[in-house]
């Protein structure tokens, strides 16, 4: 069972606040997961919040989460709200979620939301968010931030075999454990339309593909099955993930 939610254009944080099985799902967007990222050193694993029908538990590798600045697992860090989690750019450390059919979302009805503080990288880095892309089948979603310039990034978007890319940037300038900005970044595709979202505001529109993000690969949270083709790897902490579907009752389809 779902918790209803409220619209991102007048909510502060859509999905927020969702905990476990509640009512049939009534608003705009529909809760699959919600990872908080406030796991302490030691934790061994990585709660979800929904039940859809089950947990999403996360499990972090290579090892638990650690206090800054070990890089054996996960690092715990000051994060947007309460603690969050920061991945170096070795692409070894992340949050490996099984495969569910809660995982495998319609193209055409997908929702995407995290907060990022991506670190200075400059133009040609990738900063992971998640990722259930199959390279083989080209079949799956990834999003990601990718660095544009001198203390800037915009957000990237993998499904099937296109890529698509935010208009509106955002800063890349976190020095871990506390220092830095946070942004709320998120992605919405219903049916053929996509849009892009900074901080609750439109960030740029696209086409999306048609078929299905059906695979076995698990969800990686802070790293990448397959890296974004002629980009390098570069660290980043995020806080407040959050994975959902549009509901077919107001869809724009």
């Amino acid at each position: 069972m779902k918790r209803p939610l409220s619209l991102l254009a007048l909510a502060t944080g859509l999905l927020a606040g969702c905990s476990g099985p509640q009512m049939a799902c009534m608003t705009p967007i529909c809760p699959v997961a919600h990872w908080p990222l406030n796991e302490a050193p030691g934790a061994t694993t990585v709660q979800d919040l929904v039940a859809n029908p089950l947990f999403n538990t996360g499990t972090p590798k290579p090892g638990s989460v650690v206090a800054w600045p070990g890089f054996s697992g996960p690092t715990s860090v000051s994060g947007q709200s309460g603690g969050a989690l920061y991945f170096p750019g070795n692409g070894d450390t992340y949050v490996e979620v099984p495969s569910t059919p809660d995982l495998n979302l319609s193209y055409g009805s997908l929702y995407l939301e995290a907060y990022v503080a991506p670190v200075q990288c400059g133009a040609g880095a990738y900063y992971p968010i998640l990722d259930k892309w199959d390279k083989n089948s080209a079949n799956g979603y990834t999003l990601y931030l990718e660095g544009v310039g001198p203390g800037q990034a915009r957000v990237a978007l993998r499904l099937g075999g296109g890529t698509f890319t935010s208009s509106q940037t955002l800063p890349a300038n976190f020095q871990p454990p506390s220092t830095g900005t946070w942004t709320r970044v998120a992605v919405k595709v219903d049916g053929t339309s996509g849009t892009f979202y900074v901080n609750g505001n439109p960030a740029g529109t696209f086409t999306a593909p048609a078929g299905t993000t059906a695979n076995t690969l698990p969800l990686w949270i802070g790293a990448v099955h397959t890296a974004p083709a002629g980009l390098f790897h570069c660290e980043i902490g995020l806080d407040e993930l959050r994975v959902g579907r549009v509901n077919p009752i107001f869809s724009g389809q």
